[in-house]
């Protein structure tokens, strides 16, 4: 049984080598580099200890060092699971759900039919590029020097130009040149000419077109898209029809150089493919040296999508900036969804208004699409905030269905750990935007109120709630420097505690805007598993326009504590009962919570810090607890009882007195350990 090449090319391209020996090895997580499709294991041919047996999934080969062993993923099939070699085919399709049809198994005339239609294209993309650089081309030579393209680099993208009406006036330019090498069907079959329709005669299938060469992935010439010069037309672009050489869905615009330029790069694992919309925009990528690919004028597939994760990286997808980029891009974001998991990810960029790369490119070079590119928004944020622009949060209703809308989204996600990741950040997310909207809200109800006259429930007159005293107001402006701040400053300058505490730290709440904006850019960079520290929190921050929040955070201090000695305050600040019930409260397993005592027993070890240091930092937690409780009470207290004034005086004493005792326990710590230090002193 034969089968043709074609057939075995679009096989091993949808057929991930990773994916089906992942079923028969286990990787070495040491040497492994999944971000790059790079793989290590101990050879399933001869017994070692050391993993020799590498697997590159972009190329879809695998070989050991130990014993010499390689080949692709039907040699690896067959070694492993015997068999013949059709058979080591069928296997790896129907594990694929790839179909083999009877046409698919190729006789001899099958093969020589498809090497006349190779022929063919060939034949043609050296004419196109004939024509672009003779008389014929002088239009489109003007038009591609306007863009900044000149002979060099139409010839390296192997861009040409298929002239309009022959010199009798029909519009077979092409075929006219080939019918002496190649009979009109096989150019109908290639996608070449347009065969006769209603008695009319056959046509060039481009015509008055620059042309664009499009090829497989091992880069042979299967397909040509064309862009009109003539503004009238309206098909602006047109690709080849779909031909025994050319799959619309299962081809990308110059995927094979993309991966070589990505395989040259010295970028890091995270790197991926650039999908850009077009022609001229994978170009301008590729001018400035990004590897980028593009579906063929029509929307992301899923076979498209897996071509571009086999390449490696995480790849962003790049739309315009306009309205229909966006909902290309809530496309591609729900198309690639399901998919998502350990290293399968995307990230989405959008350009500047009425600006595409090459615009781009042009004004600002390769800088400035570098940086398009850099502030590309991670799956979870893309997705996190095209929900929550559908529609006005301005109801509880509208709230609800906020969430419920981002749970939905990410129940799709088929990985099951990160479906979990995903809830859990999305959520979180959810409750920190809701809760810092929920204060304007309230004020925003009370002064309507006021301004219609007062509640009609008392006649209509309105009598305020008494306004904080100037005492208040001193104890509460203290407060800046509050427990969640301390926590999120230690977070930021040691992130490694949010690996024994980013629970509950997402469940502590404040209406101090800028630090619920610094949390949640914590968290997410976290929930990302990207780098942490003041200059990426910040830079985070000022990506989402919170530059407030920014200035704050580079306003901090800087620790003078070791990383280990931060560690133990971290427990200490998330506990401060020495209990693990903060913890447990938020939902973390049994196994955790002993887990984290265990840490926290290890961790509680003598610090090369001062006592009295040591009792502020005790103390300033009791305050910050004592503070966020009576807040806590006062706002339900508040709630309950709405403009009822007394209650909302009772609910101010509460608050001033809680936050007097917290005073005085600072006081009376500090005290102490003035005293212990004085007495140290003079001894």
């Amino acid at each position: 049984m034969r089968f043709s090449d074609d057939f075995l090319r679009t096989l091993r391209d949808r057929a991930s080598i990773v994916g089906y020996a992942s079923r028969h090895l286990a990787w070495d997580k040491r040497k492994s580099q999944p971000g790059k499709g790079d793989y290590w294991a101990c050879c399933p041919f001869h017994h070692e200890k050391s993993a020799s047996f590498h697997v590159l999934d972009a190329r879809g080969i695998y070989k050991c060092f130990g014993c010499g062993e390689s080949g692709d993923i039907f040699t690896l099939s067959m070694k492993l699971e015997g068999g013949t070699f059709p058979e080591a085919v069928t296997r790896i399709a129907e594990q694929n759900g790839v179909a083999l049809p009877a046409a698919e198994r190729e006789d001899k005339e099958t093969a020589d039919r498809r090497k006349r239609l190779q022929a063919a294209m060939a034949r043609a993309g050296a004419l196109y590029a004939e024509a672009l650089r003779g008389p014929e081309g002088r239009a489109a030579r003007a038009y591609l020097q306007g863009r900044g393209f000149d002979a060099e680099t139409c010839a390296r993208f192997g861009i040409g130009y298929a002239p309009g009406p022959h010199e009798n006036g029909a519009w077979t330019w092409l075929t006219e040149r080939l019918k002496g090498e190649f009979r009109p069907e096989e150019l109908s079959e290639a996608g070449l000419m347009k065969p006769p329709e209603d008695g009319k005669r056959a046509i060039d299938a481009f015509r008055d077109r620059v042309t664009f060469e499009i090829a497989d992935s091992s880069g042979r010439l299967i397909a040509f898209g064309g862009r009109t010069l003539d503004p009238n037309q309206p098909a602006k672009y047109i690709n080849s029809p779909e031909t025994p050489l050319f799959s619309k869905s299962r081809t990308l615009y110059r995927l094979k150089q993309a991966r070589e330029i990505l395989a040259k790069s010295k970028a890091n694992d995270e790197t991926g493919l650039v999908v850009a919309e077009g022609y001229f925009d994978v170009v301008a990528f590729e001018r400035a040296g990004i590897a980028a690919v593009a579906p063929m004028g029509t929307a992301l597939t899923e076979d498209q999508l897996q071509l571009v994760w086999r390449a490696g990286g995480a790849p962003v997808l790049c739309f315009d900036g306009d309205a229909a980029g966006q909902r290309a891009a809530s496309r591609a974001l729900d198309l690639a969804l399901p998919h998502l998991g350990p290293g399968r990810t995307v990230r989405i960029a959008l350009l500047p208004p009425d600006e595409d790369p090459d615009d781009v490119f042009r004004r600002a070079g390769a800088e400035g699409l570098k940086g398009v590119l850099a502030a590309a928004a991670p799956a979870a944020t893309a997705l996190f905030e095209r929900e929550r622009g559908r529609s006005p949060l301005s109801s509880p209703e509208a709230k609800a269905d906020f969430k419920h809308r981002l749970r939905a989204a990410a129940g799709r996600i088929a990985d099951e750990e990160t479906r979990r990741w995903y809830m859990r950040e999305l959520l979180a997310r959810a409750d920190a935007a809701l809760n810092e909207a929920w204060a304007p809200a309230q004020r925003g109800d009370r002064g309507a109120r006021q301004a219609r006259g007062g509640d009609p429930r008392r006649g209509g007159r309105y009598a305020p709630p008494p306004q904080p005293t100037a005492e208040l107001r001193a104890l509460t402006a203290a407060r800046r420097d509050s427990h969640l701040e301390r926590i999120l400053r230690l977070a930021v300058d040691h992130p490694q505690v949010l690996d024994r505490g980013a629970d509950p730290l997402a469940q502590i709440a404040t209406r101090d805007g800028d630090l619920e904006r610094i949390k949640s850019a914590l968290l997410t960079l976290w929930f990302e598993g990207r780098s942490i520290d003041r200059a990426s929190v910040s830079l985070h921050l000022r990506q989402l326009g919170e530059l407030r929040a920014a200035a704050r955070l580079q306003q901090w201090p800087r620790p003078k504590l070791s990383a280990e000695d931060w560690e133990g305050d971290w427990l200490r600040l998330a506990a401060p009962d020495g209990s693990e019930t903060n913890f447990a409260a938020a939902g973390e397993t049994g196994a955790r919570v002993a887990r984290r005592a265990a840490f926290k027993t290890q961790a509680a070890r003598p610090r090369p810090i001062s006592g009295r240091q040591e009792d502020e930092w005790e103390a300033g937690v009791g305050e910050g607890l004592a503070a966020a409780a009576a807040r806590d009470e006062a706002r339900a207290l508040r709630d309950r009882v709405d403009d009822d004034a007394d209650a909302m005086a009772r609910a101010q004493e509460l608050l001033k007195d809680r936050l007097r005792a917290a005073a005085d326990a600072l006081r009376v710590s500090r005290n102490a350990s003035d005293g212990a230090e004085q007495e140290e002193d003079e001894t």
